[in-house]
């Protein structure tokens, strides 16, 4: 990949490395690759994985004009042979977790006149002179974020959202046609203990839809309720799925449209969480055990609803209805309260009117 900006054979290479991004994970770098490419407009930006990343696939259009080179499921040893032989000015930045790992690579770089900066706790074990000493944020992606600062010795602009095709605004206006009621989208498809169960989106479906709201539920890959049990039991929901997209980031692409139009997103902590986020769409998040503080989806408007605990693990589908229609009702009046010039609208952002009388069972394909 050509980058958009001309290489400098003086300027250093700046190579990420992780160990593996989900579709949240990729999401949470962004800002920091933005602010790489900020501060080092100039050099040659590798991303690098030990297993797979979303960066390099179906987030790629979204880094394409700030990463120059992905290598995924490539030992670090092997990406600095590649692009940063004995005497290039190289700068590593390690976003795996662990610290003994860290400290081996650390050890593994010693001499060879590499900069090394890494996810380490509080920055102790990466501090250097000179370097004011700051306590590492809890959130993910501002740890990420302060890495690169770090290394740029200034603040950086910190930008999570991402951009909408007009494609699939058009596309989503499509599908919400001419209803002027507040557009609601729920999720719950996911993997092991993430899922939400058939009875919870039926029951905070059928309770919005009853107070007023458009209820569009969003099936996404993954185990979980399926559309047509959903549908048999609220027949009032509708369903957006990626036979509506012709290709994975086209259905990303409409379900980023649709987070624009909505006052709300209710689903589990995870990939589509951040999705929503990047768009800035107000979340109730139903959490089986991760670290909110760290996990915590950036769209600022966000309640927390917590599964219980039953020995050592959660399950999302065991988290009581009445708590999640409590904080989606919470979530929903506040943001009437704040921000009453858009709380009128049928679109949070989009004000153009639909005329398409587009319902759940149309093809759009």
């Amino acid at each position: 990949m050509e980058s958009a900006v001309a290489m400098d054979s003086s300027a250093p290479v700046l190579i990420f490395y992780a160990r593996n991004d989900a579709l949240g994970d990729g999401l949470l770098r962004i800002p920091a690759l933005r602010a790489a490419r900020t501060a080092f407009p100039q050099s040659r930006v590798v991303y690098g994985a030990m297993r797979g990343s979303s960066l390099s696939h179906v987030l790629r259009k979204h880094v394409a004009h700030l990463v120059d080179d992905f290598r995924t499921k490539t030992p670090l040893s092997a990406i600095l042979a590649e692009f940063a032989p004995r005497g290039r000015k190289t700068i590593v930045v390690d976003l795996r977790t662990g610290v003994p790992g860290l400290m081996l690579t650390a050890l593994q770089l010693t001499g060879r006149g590499i900069r090394y900066e890494a996810n380490f706790a509080g920055h102790l074990l990466s501090l250097r002179w000179g370097t004011r000493l700051t306590l590492r944020p809890e959130h993910s992606a501002w740890r990420y974020h302060r890495l690169v600062e770090r290394l740029a010795g200034r603040h950086l602009p910190f930008d999570h959202r991402l951009d909408v095709p007009d494609a699939a605004r058009g596309l989503a206006r499509q599908l919400r046609g001419g209803c002027g009621r507040p557009l609601v989208l729920i999720g719950g498809n996911a993997q092991g203990r993430k899922c939400m169960s058939e009875d919870q989106v039926v029951a905070v479906a059928g309770n919005l839809i009853d107070a007023g709201y458009r209820v569009l539920y969003l099936a996404t890959p993954g185990g979980g309720p399926t559309s047509p049990a959903l549908l048999a039991r609220e027949g009032r929901l509708q369903v957006a799925g990626p036979e509506l997209a012709p290709d994975i980031a086209s259905f990303d692409d409409l379900l980023l449209a649709l987070g624009e139009m909505a006052v709300a997103y209710i689903g589990m902590e995870g990939g589509l969480a951040h999705l929503m986020a990047a768009v800035m769409t107000p979340a109730v998040i139903v959490n089986n055990g991760a670290n909110v503080e760290r996990w915590r989806p950036l769209s600022n408007a966000v309640e927390v609803v917590t599964a219980p605990r039953r020995g050592r693990s959660a399950n999302v589908a065991d988290a009581p209805v009445e708590a999640i229609l409590e904080a989606a009702h919470r979530l929903l009046a506040a943001g009437r309260r704040d921000h009453m010039a858009i709380a009128a609208v049928p679109e949070r952002r989009e004000t153009a009117p639909a005329q398409s009388a587009f319902d759940r069972t149309a093809d759009l394909s």
